[in-house]
């Protein structure tokens, strides 16, 4: 638990630090990274499910899909940023053509392709949105937006940390019994009941940093569907887990594990977010 707690103020503060540093674009490449690494993870625990992909090109791929989408956080001419995420998007195609080619010779080859495709859906792509939410800034991306993507990483995780103190303490029912064990239906209403406070606090305590359409209410309405993808993404990555057999994807953060087990809730809750925000109509600050 200490250890736990002692990653999660750490972790915060590298996040925060980076972001009063470097802006947006400091927030892109730390985001990509963790998503690189996260990604390596999860290419691991197919290969052991029999699902082994072409590591090193679908890494470079996948890293290249973050900053494609964040090319316009960064102080570049507009053209050379046109260009270089036209480039990074045609990539995704042109890969998938080669990897079916491939096909045709290895004899592992649908199964390489599989777990690349895999890879790539399950981290980048989720995490993409993240940098999509940096984005519906008009007419560019500012501080508000920037707010917002780490108010929905909050949102996400803190369900994620009510759901494991209220689980520990009083958790009887079990939520998936055959995916999670240590998961509870009363975590999951500690869960979300932290998350909707989280998602509350930020409003009294630094509204400036947030859009001006994210009232107390519809930012207490929000995290409700938040913390639930969270929940069902914490569920899909233990799923991956149980079947390759381990516990952590990795041991590279005291008290939580991996990367991926760091993002797990987050792989859900960024895409759910973006497009709850647009399909709101809450594109504009």
């Amino acid at each position: 638990m200490i250890k736990r707690t002692l990653s999660t103020i750490g972790l915060w503060t590298l996040v925060f630090g980076t972001i009063y540093l470097f802006g947006a674009p400091g927030g892109v490449v730390l985001l990509a990274l963790f998503a690189l690494l996260a990604q390596y993870e999860f290419q691991g625990l197919l290969e052991k499910s029999g699902l082994p992909p072409w590591k090193i090109p679908s890494l470079i791929l996948g890293f290249g899909i973050m900053l494609a989408f964040g090319m316009n956080l960064f102080p570049l001419p507009p053209g050379l940023t046109h260009t270089m995420t036209v480039l990074f998007v045609m990539l995704v195609p042109v890969a998938l053509v080669a990897g079916a080619l491939a096909c045709v010779k290895d004899p592992t080859g649908i199964n390489r392709l599989a777990g690349s495709v895999l890879a790539l859906a399950f981290v980048p792509f989720m995490m993409m949105h993240y940098v999509l939410i940096l984005n519906l800034g008009a007419p560019q991306p500012n501080f508000r937006t920037l707010g917002l993507a780490v108010w929905v990483i909050a949102v996400a995780k803190f369900t994620d940390v009510g759901g494991y103190l209220v689980g520990s303490m009083i958790g009887r029912h079990k939520l998936a019994p055959s995916i999670s064990p240590g998961k509870t239906w009363e975590g999951v209403g500690g869960g979300l009941l932290l998350a909707a406070v989280v998602a509350y606090l930020p409003l009294r305590l630094a509204p400036q940093y947030l859009p001006i359409w994210l009232t107390a209410a519809r930012a207490i309405g929000l995290s409700l569907p938040i913390g639930i993808a969270a929940i069902a993404s914490d569920l899909s990555e233990s799923a991956f887990k149980r079947r390759a057999g381990v516990k952590d994807s990795g041991n590279r953060i005291p008290g939580i594990g991996g990367a991926l087990d760091l993002a797990d809730s987050l792989l859900l809750a960024g895409p759910v977010a973006f497009y709850l925000f647009s399909l709101l109509g809450y594109s504009y600050l």
